[in-house]
């Protein structure tokens, strides 16, 4: 009979799954052997735990499908805490199996023992141990199913050392994935309203999250917004959901200003009367200025308790997003007069004529001449150099999402990789890996500060040795002092006084590397780089950058 850590690998085979991440030990041993041997799963081990985590998290948002992350137990499952919040707080599927004590000694504070439950329950979408092999088949169905039902998360399985190597007499497992996802519409009433809200609207504005990109709703949401004439932005961890070269998006948005909002989107936002909200969490960097009170508001989410969280909304429809916009669009046909249908063409003149002056605005920031460079050309050379639908960006935590986000053009459905709500500094050099593995024919770019950068620089290693080549660009102002984390003297030179030497470590790794301080030598090494990581070699673009206030409302607040 097969052992429990050859029925898990089965199992992952029977759901699809395509790579598993880690670190090895003793404990998880008796199934990482076998996970190995399934050679249906790409494997990548990392040099830390959380850079592991990160790597599914970022095959996670790149695909929808969750990868697998492996660990040995106690501290080495603790490490890997960094990616899993990261994860938990992006709603990300990813299965993660550590290693764990014999059966017979949990809670008798044996080594490397840890409250694993209790640990990462509140964490995750969903923590448990396989305590007897006669639980894992049905592990593994409810642990696929959290992770494709509803609003998805990672889950956590505790695996005994003992449990593992022991044999499994039922293994007649029926994947998840061989049916449809179980998906629930919203209240018809509901829609009905909603609907009639719309229509009798004179300055509708849509403001839709990662649920759309969860739900794989953009083409429906495309549909709604042409039929409609409804303009529509993003959050950051949304970006991409509708495509940014369409008419009628405004780019990232805000409810209803958000730090990094776009001209567009806040100027559309702060005078609509009502806003349909999809998917989005209303975290405290979108939400900087609230729309006014009179304001109506149509929230959709799949997650319960979402809706009505922070203010009671107008209309609350409680539902996965595709079905939900679909209902929408079946009732908006289906009910309203021809001439609300057609095409508005003074909304699309005020949407063009509000890009028009965001685009002037930003231009000096896009070719800037300054001396340490403008991080904003950065983007601005990077935009000119690539094609959008056959790369995949990703920016870091800190100032380099705002000069990443907000003027990068995302065409198709997780082109751009947002994320944001623990942001986690480093999270995106192991995404990046995760990126590649999922789409090798793309080219793999992520952004990141050196502060950042410095936090996972040793898994540019594992990028190489892992035939995962990545374009990682390191936007470094360690010279100007931030003072955001203090404004202690004594801090800042601890922080500050002396740097790595970037280019050098990564070519001890393996990588290859340029340095630039001049602007118009950015086009150039980025240029080189692109062509090195496309054949085949992991780069790194150090860039000597200013430090700038990266949300960029004052533009038109002084202008106009």
């Amino acid at each position: 009979m097969p052992s429990v850590g050859e029925t898990i690998s089965h199992c992952l085979v029977a759901e699809g799954v395509k790579l598993a991440a880690g670190m090895s030990g003793q404990q998880i041993g008796p199934l990482l052997d076998q996970i190995a041997n399934r050679t249906e799963i790409a494997l990548m081990y990392a040099r830390q735990e959380r850079v592991a985590f990160d790597i599914c998290d970022g095959y996670a948002r790149a695909t929808g499908n969750p990868g697998v992350v492996f660990t040995d137990s106690g501290p080495a499952a603790a490490n890997l805490m960094c990616g899993l919040v990261n994860s938990w707080g992006d709603s990300i599927p990813v299965i993660f199996f550590a290693g764990h004590n014999d059966s017979t000694e949990i809670a008798s504070g044996q080594t490397k023992e840890i409250p694993f439950v209790e640990l990462f329950g509140p964490v995750s979408k969903w923590a448990t141990v396989i305590s007897d092999p006669s639980q894992t088949l049905g592990v593994m169905r409810r642990a696929f199913m959290h992770m494709r039902t509803g609003r998805p998360g990672p889950v956590v399985i505790g695996l005994p050392f003992d449990v593992a190597k022991s044999d499994v007499a039922d293994t007649d497992y029926t994947p998840v994935s061989s049916q449809p996802r179980a998906r629930s519409g919203g209240d018809p009433a509901r829609i009905k309203e909603a609907v009639e809200m719309i229509a009798a609207a004179k300055r509708p504005y849509v403001y839709v999250g990662a649920g759309v990109l969860y739900s794989e709703a953009t083409a429906v949401l495309v549909k709604l917004a042409e039929c409609l004439s409804l303009p529509v932005a993003t959050t950051l961890n949304g970006k991409s959901a509708f495509p940014e070269n369409h008419a009628l998006s405004l780019g990232i948005g805000g409810f209803a200003r958000a730090a990094y909002s776009s001209l567009p989107a806040t100027k559309l936002a702060e005078t609509a009367d009502v806003i349909l909200t999809i998917g989005c969490g209303f975290k405290r960097h979108a939400t900087r200025v609230l729309p006014d009170a009179k304001v109506r508001h149509i929230q959709i989410d799949v997650d319960p308790k979402e809706l009505n969280r922070d203010h009671l909304a107008d209309v609350a429809i409680l539902g996965d997003a595709k079905i939900v916009i679909q209902q929408l669009l079946d009732t908006a046909e289906s009910t309203l007069g021809r001439d609300r249908l057609q095409r508005a063409d003074t909304r699309h003149d005020e949407i063009n004529k509000l890009k028009s002056q965001w685009s002037a605005l930003s231009e000096p920031l896009l070719t800037s001449t300054e001396i340490p460079i403008n991080p904003f050309r950065v983007t601005g050379e990077l935009m000119k150099l690539v094609d959008p639908t056959q790369t995949i960006l990703l920016h870091d935590a800190g100032t380099v999402r705002g000069t990443t986000s907000q003027h990068y053009l995302a065409p198709t459905p997780r082109s751009f990789l947002g994320f944001g709500v623990q942001s986690a500094m480093g999270w995106s050099t192991g995404a990046a890996m995760g990126a590649k593995k999922a789409f090798p024919e793309k080219l793999i770019v992520t952004i990141i500060g050196e502060e950042a950068f410095n936090e996972t620089a040793l898994d540019i290693e594992t990028s190489v040795r892992n035939d995962a080549p990545i374009l990682v660009i390191v936007k470094n102002n360690r010279k100007y002092i931030d003072q955001d984390g203090g404004n202690s003297q004594r801090l800042a030179y601890t922080r500050f006084h002396q740097g790595m030497n970037v280019c050098a470590l990564v070519e001890a790794m393996g990588g290859k590397s340029h340095r630039v301080e001049q602007p118009d030598k950015l086009a150039n090494a980025l240029s080189k780089a692109i062509a090195t990581v496309m054949a085949g070699t992991t780069t790194v673009v150090e860039v000597l950058t200013t430090r700038i206030n990266a949300s960029l409302h004052s533009l038109w607040e002084t202008e106009m």
